[in-house]
């Protein structure tokens, strides 16, 4: 899904709406995290999920919503210029060799499981939008010495927005340090509506990926 920078949803730049779709990806969407997110009122953010509701981007549950297919779409949605098919390699390769390097520092709390490639890349699109990456990790250690590394990588990162981001930043440092800011990569988590999708793995820690 391409986005564009001047297009909105909801009232909001598409843009902040992504980030409201990425930001709660694999969680519920609740009023208090669009609260935040948005920096809208009570009220915005109910006309916000109303909205979003009638997009199909999300569908209610008892006392919150999640995203719908097209919610995850939209939480990948790009707004760059395509990518030539030999770039998009290259950030396949360079987030290959990342991972391998990840999984080989004892100091990182999560070990890279997975990786697969799916979306427009493996669709063989000549200049996909991006490239996505659905990403699997695992706990590195268990039991209390787990415990105490993930707080020590909280306590490296310092101040955090809210209880959420302070309970997952030991994930969240994983995928931002595989994603190394680099246009036109998206690392989102392997859920099983990734792996239902046309897809490629690059990177198996069990195999010989990469």
């Amino acid at each position: 899904m391409r986005i564009a920078a001047d297009q909105k949803i909801g009232g909001y730049p598409a843009l902040q709406i992504r980030q409201l779709m990425r930001e709660t990806a694999g969680r519920s969407i609740t009023l208090r995290y669009v609260r935040e997110i948005l920096s809208c009122t009570n009220s915005g953010a109910i006309r916000v999920l109303s909205q979003l509701r009638r997009g199909g981007y999300i569908e209610p549950m008892r006392e919150y919503w999640e995203a719908t297919t097209k919610g995850n779409a939209l939480a990948m949605a790009t707004a760059a210029a395509p990518l030539r098919r030999e770039t998009a390699g290259r950030l396949i390769e360079d987030l290959v060799k990342r991972a391998h390097l990840l999984n080989a520092d004892d100091n990182w709390a999560y070990r890279v499981t997975i990786l697969v490639v799916f979306g427009s890349y493996v669709r063989g699109v000549e200049r996909p939008n991006d490239v996505d990456v659905g990403c699997e990790l695992r706990p590195r250690w268990s039991g209390e010495r787990q415990r105490q590394l993930e707080q020590l990588r909280r306590n490296k990162r310092g101040g955090f927005r809210n209880i959420s981001e302070w309970a997952t930043w030991p994930r969240l440092q994983v995928y931002r340090y595989l994603r190394a800011r680099a246009r036109g990569l998206s690392i989102h988590e392997l859920e099983d509506w990734v792996r239902s999708t046309e897809h490629r793995v690059v990177f198996d820690d069990d195999g010989q990926g990469g």
